[in-house]
């Protein structure tokens, strides 16, 4: 297939991250036309009228509709599902239907996992499905490519993210995938055993570059975990942490003990409503542009025969103000544009794939690098004197 010179764009879901990755996408010459398709038309509209750019379509659509969802997919090249992570199956079913190649911005481990069910009929339909192509997962996986790459032997690959402002706490994104973080399972891969462990268990201080510093990271569910133990060969252990706020496990306790956390369905006044749901209308995401962010991946292995930890960091960085838009958003719309990017120059194999079977991890990380994100390599040597 030879690569278009320019192409169409469908947006599945404009939210916090969707809004940030339309901007971008208005401003890139390669895209000629964008339909952003949201469940919110007049929400949708409005922020739309904001923009002023005659490449975006604003349309209205539900993913739960799968012939609807491939028919608005059909009008573009590529799709971007940038939905909530439980209707990413929805997305693969109208995919198949449209004949659209896509990729989606992760599924929390366990989704993710169901995800890579469908490779093989992906596969067979000559289409790509592209994975938690955001920051984490997504760049972080690439970055954790990179370093595969560069070192003779890799033993272990720990991936951290540290955020810190000087506000009360805020959400980056939806309250409903913050709190299963919060109360799922973790997964880490140690000594070539995926094991569950408790969410927010594991407490480390990691360091991160100033203006972050050291902050408190906590073992957390993620996608990072459903894919690289398989593909990275050789590598015993794998983990994640994020930092977390200490001052919300109270409320996130409360939520929990309380039943609000559950996806059964309740009846309130003959309505059936899934708790978790509730809460996922009332409370808000709406991180300060302000905050700092910054994403560090590092291995640990051998190199020309010596002990070597080999570190990325991406940041730190903030949001975009004038945009009001966080440092998650920014960084997860960035991180997709990549993706896309790579998707369309045929990066990636047939099938569903994970960012880190990229063919040449430096063509992702040279579009973030486009948009003034900061990548940093720091090379540890251990031997003795």
């Amino acid at each position: 297939m030879v690569r278009m010179s320019s192409y169409d764009v469908v947006l599945i879901g404009v939210g916090n991250v969707g809004r940030v990755i339309l901007r971008v996408l208005a401003n890139d010459d390669d895209v000629d036309k964008i339909y952003a398709v949201d469940y919110n038309i007049d929400a949708l509209k409005k922020f739309v009228g904001t923009l002023e750019s005659e490449k975006i379509y604003p349309l209205k659509g539900d993913i739960r509709d799968i012939d609807l969802t491939a028919d608005i997919m059909k009008k573009g090249d590529y799709i971007i599902n940038a939905s909530w992570y439980e209707f990413n199956i929805h997305a693969i079913k109208a995919m198949l239907r449209a004949g659209r190649d896509m990729l989606d911005l992760g599924g929390l481990y366990w989704m993710t996992r169901k995800e890579l069910e469908w490779d093989e009929e992906v596969r067979k339909s000559g289409l790509t499905l592209l994975l938690g192509a955001g920051d984490d997962p997504g760049t972080s996986n690439v970055l954790a490519k990179l370093a595969y790459n560069k070192l003779d032997r890799v033993n272990e690959i720990h991936i951290r993210w540290g955020s810190r402002g000087d506000g009360d706490s805020q959400f980056g994104f939806s309250i409903v995938t913050i709190m299963d973080e919060a109360t799922m399972d973790a997964v880490a891969y140690i000594d070539g055993k995926l094991v569950k462990m408790p969410p927010l268990s594991q407490k480390e201080v990691t360091w991160f570059p100033e203006p972050i510093g050291y902050l408190n990271t906590y073992m957390i569910i993620h996608s990072e975990l459903a894919t690289l133990p398989y593909t990275l060969k050789g590598v015993n252990t794998i983990t994640y942490k994020d930092s977390w706020d200490e001052s919300i496990f109270p409320i996130i306790e409360f939520l929990k003990s309380s039943g609000f956390t559950s996806r059964n369905d309740i009846d309130i006044l003959g309505v059936k409503v899934k708790p978790i749901h509730l809460v996922g209308k009332l409370v808000k995401y709406d991180e300060d542009p302000k905050t700092y962010g910054a994403l560090k991946v590092e291995a640990r292995g051998v190199k020309e025969g010596e002990k070597t930890i080999l570190t990325y960091i991406l940041g730190p960085t903030t949001g975009i103000e004038e945009w009001n838009a966080g440092v998650t958003a920014v960084t997860t719309a960035y991180g997709a544009v990549a993706g896309l990017k790579c998707l369309v120059n045929e990066l990636f194999p047939r099938g569903v794939t994970p960012p880190e079977l990229i063919n040449d991890p430096m063509k992702w990380l040279n579009e973030l690098v486009k948009r003034g994100i900061s990548i940093m390599e720091v090379e540890q040597r251990i031997k003795p004197l």
